[in-house]
């Protein structure tokens, strides 16, 4: 039978309102009667009532993430910080999965349903243009955070809405300051999905730092998708020119794999014969058969709960982070 807050009251002989402070350690409670009373709920197993005290602050103490898998590398990694984050403040998580723009819907309608004080929102490429989900959130004003990417019907003002993006703009500089001091001038660069803004974003500042800097960028922007084995047979294209680069930019760390594992399958020794980055920082750049150089980034997850939680303890507006990024140098890149 469960133990109420009455029962260890009687026991004690104190009144329930001060049975109620001991335990929240309220400074209006002795030490002697605060040890008494903790130790009275210790022996009969009291747990406290989450759900009553919920709705006597109006915070339920949990909030949901929604990802569009987590059989990718994209989805633990922003997952993993949050969760983190969320635990060192007491806060529960509630992860769903949602493959669909329905299923996206869905999971976020459940969740503001059963009392989530925000939503953490990683969305499907395919939805960054336009959520359907961000309508839902705004009608229940419950503050909504997008992680990794937005779309693009997103709008500040109410101070419910934000988001967390990588700042691929300065990526792309730090990796191209890093190929020039190394002495390339030709370079090739291959991209991950055409419909993400941050992978567009990528491409166009390769694009144009690498005409800033006098490098000659062959065959223009490659945008090839999220998937290594399209990177490969991008790579084999690469290396059958005539006068290929010595070094390629990607967009992704998973894409620099499917780079290596073309220059491997082809005999092109890397960094000796060709030069590659990546971004991102994920187990294979530290991991892979050669370690890679790449940008990494704090965790989105981390900063994104971080900024929600600030505006819940303060009320203030949620103000839209973008993270710069640290260029890590590995084996994959070296002298031109």
């Amino acid at each position: 039978m469960k133990v109420r807050l009455r029962d260890l009251a009687e026991g004690l002989g104190l009144s329930v309102m001060a049975v109620s402070k001991a335990l929240r350690d309220a400074p209006d409670i002795g030490a002697a009667t605060k040890a008494r009373v903790q130790a009275e709920a210790k022996r009969k197993g009291y747990w406290p009532n989450e759900a009553a005290r919920s709705l006597r602050v109006k915070q339920s103490g949990w909030v949901g993430l929604v990802l569009p898998d987590l059989a990718s590398e994209e989805g633990p990694m922003v997952s993993g910080g949050l969760v983190e984050a969320a635990q060192e403040s007491g806060i529960a998580v509630l992860v769903g999965i949602a493959r669909t723009a329905k299923e996206e819907m869905e999971q976020v309608r459940a969740m503001i349903g059963r009392g989530a004080e925000a939503i953490f929102l990683l969305p499907r490429i395919s939805t960054e243009h336009r959520s359907a989900a961000l309508e839902l959130v705004n009608q229940a004003g419950c503050p909504v955070v997008f992680l990794k990417r937005y779309p693009a019907d997103v709008g500040l003002g109410s101070g419910k809405v934000s988001w967390a993006v990588r700042d691929m703009k300065g990526a792309a500089d730090l990796v191209l300051d890093h190929f020039y001091d190394l002495g390339h001038r030709r370079v090739a660069y291959v991209g991950g999905h055409s419909a993400a803004r941050s992978h567009a974003i990528h491409m166009q500042a390769v694009v144009e730092g690498s005409e800033k800097r006098g490098m000659t960028l062959i065959g223009g922007g490659r945008m090839v998708g999220l998937d290594s084995e399209d990177a490969a047979k991008e790579m084999m294209k690469i290396l059958e020119k005539k006068d290929p680069p010595t070094g390629v930019i990607c967009g992704t760390d998973i894409l620099a794999g499917g780079v290596i594992r073309a220059c491997v399958e082809k005999g092109v020794l890397v960094p000796q014969g060709l030069s590659v980055s990546g971004v991102g920082d994920g187990e294979f750049s530290r991991h892979g058969v050669v370690p890679l150089t790449t940008v990494r980034f704090p965790s989105l997850g981390r900063l994104g709960f971080e900024l929600w939680k600030k505006g819940r303890e303060d009320d203030s507006v949620m103000k839209p982070v973008l993270v710069k990024g640290e260029l890590i140098v590995r084996s994959s890149t070296g002298k031109a």
